[in-house]
């Protein structure tokens, strides 16, 4: 019930990349970050879906997309399967709605098809060309420490964990359903 959307699937290097596409008119695409999904952008495809063209997509390795243990997650993967994506529909003068890791997702779709995007809506997040270069803090550049990395992150899902208890104002407020 929490999401009432009909589920859309693009191929990109042998991976199901899943998006949600719902409404008409101009299109709003839009770019979750990690560890979130689609599904985080829930209310706005309800919201607009009526008055828009409202996108959401699945980043490889989040939501209803394909979660390959042996894949590249880099920034230039993900931007290489949305501009696949935004190719395959011919999607222009886009509204890019973005927020942590789809900021940068975004603005490098940007740098690559600049006349295909008309404006952005900015959401916490960090543009920058080389994201090597920028000072994370130790809880998430622990997660790239060989072993440990991979335990706590595949093993006990404890990035998504401390996402949820640190990234939120008020976590008691999730019910179950949602934190499912």
């Amino acid at each position: 019930g929490l999401y009432p959307f009909e589920s859309h699937f693009f191929e990109t290097e042998g991976l199901r990349y899943h998006y949600l596409d719902e409404g008409r008119g101009e299109p709003l695409l839009m770019l979750h970050g990690n560890p979130t999904w689609s599904f985080y952008y829930r209310n706005l495809v309800s919201a607009f879906r009526s008055t828009h063209r409202a996108i959401a997509v699945d980043h490889i390795g989040c939501g209803f997309s394909d979660k390959p243990q042996d894949y590249a997650y880099t920034l230039e993967s993900h931007v290489t399967n949305l501009e696949r994506l935004v190719v395959k529909l011919d999607l222009r003068d886009l509204t890019l709605i973005v927020h942590d890791w789809g900021g940068p997702i975004g603005m490098g779709l940007a740098m690559r098809h600049p006349a295909r995007v008309r404006r952005f809506v900015v959401l916490n997040t960090a543009a920058f060309e080389k994201p090597a270069s920028a000072v994370f803090p130790w809880s998430i550049r622990s997660c790239r420490i060989p072993v440990f990395g991979d335990v706590a992150v595949r093993g006990f899902n404890l990035f998504c964990k401390a996402a949820l208890i640190r990234a939120t104002w008020h976590p008691e407020r999730f019910t179950r359903q949602i934190r499912d």
